[in-house]
């Protein structure tokens, strides 16, 4: 589904004295099929952007865009509620999304809440929880009694099991070791390629950000995008995303210094595993050579 963001608004407590506009004029597209990154710094709007995606909240002017439906500051709450049939959103924190008594009814409640038909849903929960590594055998059990890592990826599976056609990720991945921060991440983009799914990814993890996605928006203090474009174009200009707070991934930083220091490295390296195999090699040519 492709998104579209039209000279977007939003404020929030408009008329109080706490009034604070959180997104200005923001132009922005998000391609059918791709797995977008939204980066920027705190209080850059990131999130709010994403729940305009949603319909948690509508522009205080302006449009978004989704396929063939718009959403604008009048646009009715039955709309909003077809809309949303479509889109998946996964919270930065997940796991505080639960609330059944066992993993099965909590899994099964936005299946039920959009109408879909429960019974065939039922039948496909041990499939998604083996997506996200969990087996079947907790779906008895309180979500309450598992692990913090298990309750997160259970929240997502619930989550899944509404088939999207987009899927929101904000921070999915936040506070979770380096391994199982990953191994999340590697479960989303692998249903993501499988599903054919409109995806986005809101980090302040330029690698993640690298590594996973195939466009990428910037945004800056001034609450709308700075810039857009794939990966490598993007983090290519190291210093300019110094001056609005962000930094580029560690891969994109040393390459940028070994070619200040005269090192042959003329491709943007988005992998750290790559840049380090081109280190190696260089490094063992230049011995040799020497």
């Amino acid at each position: 589904m492709h998104i579209a963001f039209q000279n977007v608004s939003y404020s929030y407590m408009i008329g109080s004295p706490f009034e604070k506009q959180a997104l200005a004029s923001v132009n922005a597209h998000i391609s059918s099929g791709s797995f977008t990154g939204v980066v920027g710094s705190t209080g850059s709007g990131k999130s709010t952007l994403m729940q305009l995606i949603n319909g948690l909240l509508l522009p205080t002017s302006g449009e978004v865009q989704l396929g063939d439906a718009r959403l604008h500051r009048k646009t009715k709450r039955k709309e909003v509620k077809q809309m949303r049939k479509k889109i998946g959103m996964v919270f930065q924190y997940p796991e505080h999304q639960l609330f059944g008594s066992t993993v099965e009814e909590d899994m099964l409640f936005g299946p039920r809440h959009l109408g879909m038909d429960v019974n065939s849903i039922r039948k496909r929960l041990p499939a998604l929880l083996d997506i996200v590594g969990i087996g079947e055998d907790v779906l008895p059990v309180s979500p309450f009694s598992l692990s913090g890592g298990q309750m997160r990826r259970i929240a997502i599976a619930g989550v899944l099991a509404t088939d999207p056609e987009v899927l929101i990720l904000d921070e999915p991945a936040a506070s979770l070791d380096p391994a199982g921060h990953r191994a999340l991440l590697d479960v989303l983009k692998t249903w993501h390629d499988e599903r054919g799914l409109t995806s986005i990814l809101v980090t302040h993890d330029m690698e993640d950000a690298a590594r996973y996605a195939d466009d990428i928006i910037v945004m800056g203090p001034a609450e709308k995008p700075v810039t857009s474009g794939p990966p490598a174009e993007v983090f290519r200009q190291v210093e300019w995303l110094s001056d609005i707070g962000l930094a580029a991934p560690p891969s994109i930083r040393i390459a940028h210094a070994l070619q200040s220091a005269g090192w042959d490295i003329r491709d943007t390296l988005l992998e750290p595993e790559a840049m380090a195999a081109v280190v190696a090699n260089q490094w063992t040519r230049g011995k040799k050579e020497g």
